[in-house]
């Protein structure tokens, strides 16, 4: 089955699931994915305790001195959690 691809031409192993009004691709490849989406960034100061686990800047990094997010094995921040990954990429619907 055929697979849906970035911009760039390589496979798209992210879909933005709510899709761009403008029409432009919904799909991505890790590289292209856009990254560091507030929505994975957590705060110290929050009502209950927030603090990172792991290492410093190896699991986790410093947004600023009260936030701090998760990041990849290339030390790279996550995805928006509206970017649903496929680790086979996301086959073409042909109908």
């Amino acid at each position: 089955m055929s697979k849906e691809l970035c911009d760039c031409g390589k496979i798209a192993t992210y879909c933005y699931m709510p899709g761009y009004s403008s029409g432009d691709n919904p799909y991505s490849c890790d590289d292209c994915v856009p990254r560091g989406c507030s929505c994975n960034h957590n705060n110290i100061l929050e009502e209950y305790k927030n603090e990172p686990e792991g290492v410093e800047n190896i699991d986790y990094k410093w947004i600023d001195k009260l936030t701090w997010t998760y990041i990849d094995e290339q030390k790279r921040e996550y995805p928006c959690v509206e970017h649903f990954y496929s680790e086979d990429g996301w086959d073409i619907d042909e109908n």
